[in-house]
């Protein structure tokens, strides 16, 4: 048996990186700077195209486009992100003025999940933060 460190334990990849799903150019443009700043240098675009694919295979740069759904939210999605730069990218939104988008980081479970799966669940729970409501992930 051997033992580690809960902090050199990766279940999501060594990639840290943002995925950044349905922004304009100019709200893509801000939202780079800001990580530059912050220092989050690798970013991957998604688009509607994207939805079916998992956020695993993403990851890995296996971008499958044959989705036809569209779903009109915009969301950041964090892997192995520290959370001080998580807030740090959500208090510069904030300052810029650039709508909140819905914001996760990717875990042990939507790591197997495919974009649209993900994007559903971050639009269920803000429905239910909104309105006071609890909310349980669907697989």
């Amino acid at each position: 048996m051997t033992f580690k460190d809960l902090k050199e334990l990766s279940t999501t990849g060594d990639r840290r990186c943002a995925l950044l799903f349905n922004f304009n150019n100019k709200d893509l443009m801000t939202i780079k700077n800001i990580f530059r700043l912050i220092g989050i240098r690798d970013v991957i675009i998604l688009k509607n195209d994207n939805l079916n694919t998992t956020i695993k295979d993403i990851l890995d740069n296996n971008l499958l486009e044959d989705s036809e759904e569209k779903i009109n939210s915009r969301a950041i999605i964090f892997n192995n992100i520290e959370s001080r730069k998580i807030s740090a990218v959500s208090d510069n939104l904030k300052r810029l003025k650039v709508q909140r988008p819905l914001m996760a980081a990717v875990t042990e479970t939507s790591i197997n999940w495919d974009l649209k799966n993900l994007i559903y669940n971050l639009q269920e729970e803000a429905i239910s933060l909104n309105s006071s409501k609890v909310s349980i992930h669907k697989n």
